[in-house]
């Protein structure tokens, strides 16, 4: 859709140049149809055709008439879906038609029905399984419960995956967009600032506002007993738990623009008075000829002027303030009826001095013109330390895959699809830095406590255990490359075209399962560590080699490793990601 709010700042218009294209969008122009064509200003500058749907919005009951008409499917007016907590675990028993009109989806359940039967191969939202029709026994969000265990294969979703020529270039990147997030962090809590930032992790999650499915409701009530639990065992951990979904706001807050004023008058002041300390101690030790050194020299009396401390002091009380920190940072439209706003009131997260976890709702996409970050969305993700997304429903799940490209920890949902792709190819996620929260089989009682379990184990560990853990999470980007990811959909398309077209091909159809059968499970990593020299004489064919340097005793400090995943076909010489031995030497 064409959103003119976003598309004049990330859309370079074009002119269109395919003749058959410009043909029928000229024709489309000509019946009141409003589009645009141009460059998606991101990562690749993909090709996006826009369109204004609200354009045409006065033929939409005829078009509603035509399908029921023609497919006697009916369009109701007000199309909301709702929730059901209960609704996986019960599945297998629900009468399809009966349930798809309680939920007000019965129009999609026909429309997604009938093109599935009438396809040449199926693929599902869910977890994007490929079934052919003829053994389809029937669809209905999601499908991966109603079709045969016949499938073909599996298409997960790829992203392109970018290697730095330093490999621990990423760990960087993390140390250097943290700190941009500390600023944000001593400006928003500006007269409550008072716990430790080396002790502090920053936690996030973002996407389309669907409390519901996006498990945004579980995360917040885990937050509230982890926050119970950090306070009980005296934990000198904070965290800064961040909610990145856009909703309808009027502005930014006032509160929240005078925390990022009065932080950067403070800090030009501090800058400006500790230059001019800088040029007094630089005069008085370059006067130095004898006598006592600290007396005549490092005399704290004379670095700092009266005028000088008064101004200092200015600045630290515009620093004061009654009211508690926000909890969002927008004025929201409607504030009494926003369900995170009103979750967040009813377990008492307010950010107050004795919670561990503070809670910041940020009703609006991370963009670099954000007056508050700064930051564009990746790197905000290079710089927080775990990204939670507990999904209810979610066909993949782009942002836990991207958070591992970044080499950043992350909590996900086995009603992922993400999060099952991930069970299937590791043996241990969580030991990648994976979690993933069981929401199929569990009740919702235990799929809070055992996302509170999670985040409260990641509390406790160490830093260089946070360093070790982002490497082995990094690690995994190749196997989420479109390099690697490509195959599946190059299959799923031969096994169209032989469908479709099977006079003018010889032989059966491309045995999709072949890829699928023949994955092992990557073995857990080890956990000694062991030298390069040790580990070369060890047998090569492996699914999975890590190599882990001796710390020492720079063990507790951060600093960067990072070192290869290698991933081989147990039934193939051929390498899955392309590393060359020279590339794995270096």
């Amino acid at each position: 859709p064409l959103s003119y709010k976003t598309s004049s700042s990330e859309v370079e218009p074009m002119e269109v140049t395919n003749g058959c294209m410009k043909e029928i969008l000229n024709e489309m122009s000509s019946q009141g149809v409003k589009w645009m064509y141009g460059r998606w200003l991101i990562e690749g500058a993909p090709q996006v055709l826009l369109f204004d749907t609200y354009s045409v919005f006065d033929r939409l009951d005829g078009w509603k008439a035509d399908l029921w008409n023609v497919v006697n499917i009916p369009s109701p007016a007000n199309d909301q879906e709702t929730n059901d907590l209960d609704f996986y675990n019960n599945i297998e028993k629900f009468p399809v038609d009966e349930e798809a009109g309680k939920r007000g989806i019965y129009h999609r359940y026909c429309v997604e029905r009938a093109a599935a039967h009438c396809c040449d191969v199926f693929t599902t939202k869910a977890r994007f399984v490929i079934c052919p029709p003829r053994v389809l026994a029937i669809a209905f969000l999601p499908s991966h419960r109603f079709i045969s265990d016949h499938k073909d294969g599996v298409l997960p979703n790829g992203l392109n995956v970018v290697k730095f020529s330093a490999v621990h270039e990423f760990q960087n990147l993390h140390a250097r967009n943290k700190e941009k997030i500390h600023s944000f962090v001593r400006s928003h809590f500006y007269g409550h600032y008072d716990f430790d930032l080396d002790n502090t992790l920053y936690f996030f999650t973002a996407g389309r506002y669907e409390y519901g499915n996006k498990g945004v409701d579980i995360f917040i009530e885990s937050l509230e007993r982890l926050n119970h639990r950090l306070r009980a065992c005296n934990s000198p951990v904070t965290v800064v738990a961040f909610l990145i979904m856009p909703a309808a706001t009027r502005s930014y807050t006032v509160d929240a623009l005078k925390g990022q004023a009065v932080t950067k008058q403070l800090q030009e002041t501090v800058k400006e008075i500790t230059d001019r300390i800088g040029k007094r101690l630089f005069e008085k030790a370059a006067r130095y000829t004898s006598g006592d050194i600290v007396r005549e020299v490092v005399n704290p009396s004379d670095l700092l002027t009266n005028e000088e401390m008064v101004l200092l002091k200015r600045r630290v009380i515009a620093l004061r303030r009654e009211s508690l920190p926000p909890i969002v940072t927008h004025n929201m439209i409607d504030d009494s009826n926003d369900p995170i706003l009103n979750q967040l009131r009813r377990l008492r997260l307010f950010n107050d001095r004795m919670d561990r976890v503070k809670v910041i709702f940020h009703p609006e996409f991370i963009n670099s013109n954000n007056p508050l970050f700064g930051l564009d969305y990746d790197d905000f993700v290079r710089g927080c330390h775990l990204g939670v997304f507990p999904s209810y429903y979610e066909p993949w799940g782009y942002t836990p895959a991207e958070c591992t490209v970044m080499g950043i920890p992350s909590i996900t949902s086995n009603l992922s699809g993400f999060g099952s792709y991930m069970e299937e190819l590791l043996e241990d996620p969580s030991e990648y830095g994976i979690h993933i929260v069981d929401r199929r089989m569990k009740s919702v009682e235990e799929s809070i406590q055992q996302l509170a379990d999670i985040m409260l184990q990641f509390c406790q560990k160490s830093r260089r255990q946070r360093i070790n853990m982002r490497n082995r999470t990094e690690r995994l980007s190749d196997l989420l490359d479109w390099k690697f990811m490509g195959v599946e959909y190059t299959r799923a398309r031969k096994l169209a075209l032989h469908r479709t077209y099977p006079e003018c091909f010889v032989g059966a159809d491309p045995d999709l399962d072949d890829f699928q059968q023949c994955r092992t499970k990557i073995r857990r990593p080890s956990s000694g560590f062991i030298s390069p020299r040790s580990s070369s004489s060890r047998n090569s064919e492996v699914d999975f080699e890590e190599q882990v340097p001796y710390i020492g005793e720079h063990e507790d400090e951060e600093e960067e490793y990072h070192y290869p995943l290698i991933l081989k076909r147990r039934d193939s010489s051929r390498d899955l990601t392309a590393y060359t031995q020279e590339q794995y030497n270096s």
